[in-house]
């Protein structure tokens, strides 16, 4: 009876008029708060002016800053941070990151009909890494909240906040329990505040050859899914949103139910190629995916211009208008 309750319940919702849908409802809280007008910000086109201030974190093969682009498309770009008081690893520099980014658009290939995030890359073809060294140590980014959030607002003022760009950071060391979670910060502009997600992963947590899972599982969330309007959906009756952004069945990348298998959306009923009435938003079509949709979309974005996990139609010019914001 509870069962088909909720069902009942959800039914009602989709099948209200999306022009009276309250997107802001399905947010975030608890955003990063970093803002322009900070002392140690850097704009994403003034970025080379950034200074190392740990001449050991200086080795070849390094970058402090994003390198020269090969394209002006909507692109997925690396970043390798360290606490204050890390061990260098240097996985910038020995392949690891590399390594681990390419295996994900190699799994992408075998499952989305050989679509895979497009990558910055640097102009011999390699994968364009940049290194961020954080003000706080080991153990105190270990105490915070939402560290995902924190190393977001991090990237930020450190010229990371590139309106066509989609960070996915890598931390190395361990935090709390987690392997992966979305980076959020509410990043305030000369022209007004709007959310900036990114996908983290913390390598401490397995064997960094399996990061590849979280990488994609994060910036799948970062990009707005899985949406709370997916049939698939996990439904959380006494949870701030009712729903959850991942799926209630086993065997999908964004499932939290385990499995042997990491499918993406293997019947394209939920959020990659599917025909969900009320429920727009399709990886098939985003901006950072190769071969990219003639109709391409972005980040879900409220009128407020955070992200939003419940958009029943989507709205392409207040989301080109939210990121418009970056630029100033």
């Amino acid at each position: 009876m509870k069962k088909i309750f909720q069902t009942l319940l959800l039914l009602i919702i989709m099948s209200s008029p999306a022009s009276s849908f309250d997107e802001e409802r399905y947010t975030g809280g608890g955003q990063w708060p970093v803002s322009s007008s900070d002392d140690t910000f850097i704009h994403y086109q003034d970025q080379n002016q950034l200074t190392n201030k740990n001449e050991k974190d200086e080795i070849e093969g390094r970058f402090f800053y994003d390198q020269e682009d090969v394209t002006d498309d909507y692109q997925v770009h690396a970043i390798y941070i360290l606490a204050s008081d890390s061990k260098d690893k240097k996985y910038d520099t020995n392949g690891t990151i590399e390594s681990i980014v390419i295996k994900g658009n190699e799994h992408l290939k075998k499952n989305i009909d050989q679509k895979q995030f497009r990558l910055d890359l640097t102009k011999d073809g390699n994968l364009d890494v940049s290194f961020l060294r954080v003000n706080k140590t080991r153990k105190e980014i270990n105490r915070l909240e939402n560290a995902a959030g924190y190393f977001t607002g991090m990237v930020i003022l450190h010229g990371f906040n590139n309106p066509k760009k989609l960070y996915t950071i890598f931390y190395q060391d361990k935090y709390k329990r987690e392997w992966g979670q979305v980076g959020d910060a509410l990043y305030d502009t000369p022209n007004g505040e709007v959310e900036v997600t990114a996908g983290v992963v913390y390598l401490g947590k397995e064997k960094a050859s399996e990061a590849w899972i979280p990488h994609i599982h994060e910036l799948f969330h970062a990009l707005g899914f899985v949406q709370l309007c997916a049939p698939g959906a996990i439904i959380e009756r006494n949870s701030r949103w009712g729903k959850n952004d991942h799926l209630n069945y086993k065997n999908d990348i964004m499932s939290d139910r385990g499995g042997d298998y990491l499918y993406i959306d293997k019947k394209r009923t939920e959020y990659f190629g599917h025909s969900n009435l009320n429920c727009e938003l399709d990886l098939e079509k985003s901006a950072f995916m190769e071969p990219t949709e003639e109709n391409f979309q972005l980040q879900p974005f409220s009128p407020t211009c955070k992200l939003t996990r419940w958009q029943p139609i989507y709205n392409h010019e207040r989301s080109l208008e939210c990121l418009s914001k970056l630029d100033f």
